[in-house]
């Protein structure tokens, strides 16, 4: 696909399906945040980094509690509108388009948010250096907060995301996943059309490595980043992980060094 391409889908999903679903968007948001605000113990001084911050809508909301953000994508159209949105709120947010693979920051950040499955879109040793960055952007003492789809149940997942078509704007999406369990990966394929337009694209289609948690616990380890606590959703009251989770959020922590008062 092409960078121009790609921007195109990423604008659709990003930008334009949000603001079709603007009342139920802005509700989830708010309760995940309240979330995030409880399981990182925010007290509204932090600077945190949202990695595939996509339009920003964690972002924004955790600016407006005085959290001091950077976001990071490699969108451009859809950075640019969260900076359009962030500047109509009087909010001073650091959107930066770049690669997650590609983190430079060091020792910088009190928490990194990666949400939505926004981690395992590529290999196995990618991913794990996509977790390293992270982990070296953390201060000693900083927390990874990881929301990923629980494999384990896939199938309970795709019961009402395998496969149908919703409204965007002018526009109908149809969505197809399927899950791979000899390579534990999710495929989703996406077509859009557009009758007013004559507009009839398709998408090449996402795969997303899926990690059981024996899985993430032991690549977290290997980046110097240690479990604290796994959730069975990104919502208050907090959900306790078991058996019939479809989401698992592990909140993990850079431990101060050993020598540390």
């Amino acid at each position: 696909m092409s960078e121009a391409m790609r921007d195109w889908w990423e604008e659709l999903l990003q930008i334009h399906e949000f603001a079709h679903y603007r009342d139920y968007a802005e509700d989830l948001t708010r309760r995940e945040v309240d979330f995030l605000a409880q399981a990182l113990s925010l007290r509204g001084v932090e600077t945190i980094l949202d990695l595939a911050c996509g339009g920003g809508r964690h972002s924004i909301e955790l600016a407006r509690r005085g959290i001091t953000m950077i976001g990071l994508d490699s969108a451009a159209p859809v950075l640019a509108h969260a900076r359009a949105q962030a500047a109509d709120l009087g909010l001073s947010i650091s959107f930066v388009q770049g690669d997650m693979r590609e983190l430079t920051y060091e020792a910088r950040f009190d928490a990194v948010l990666v949400m939505n499955s926004s981690l395992g879109f590529f290999d196995d040793a990618t991913n794990k250096e996509v977790l390293a960055g992270a982990a070296r952007a953390l201060v000693p003492g900083g927390r990874l907060l990881l929301q990923c789809i629980n494999p384990y149940q896939i199938e309970a997942y795709l019961r009402e995301f395998r496969s149908g078509w919703y409204q965007i704007g002018a526009g109908y999406v149809l969505r197809e996943a399927s899950f791979d369990p000899r390579s534990a990966a999710l495929a989703i394929g996406y077509r859009y059309l557009d009758a007013a337009q004559g507009l009839d694209v398709l998408h090449p289609g996402d795969r997303i490595r899926l990690y059981g948690f024996p899985e993430i616990a032991a690549l977290l380890a290997e980046v110097g980043l240690r479990p604290l606590s796994i959730f069975g959703d990104a919502i208050l009251p907090p959900v306790p992980f078991g058996e019939q989770s479809v989401w698992q959020v592990i909140v993990a922590v850079r431990d101060l060094p050993p020598d540390a008062g």
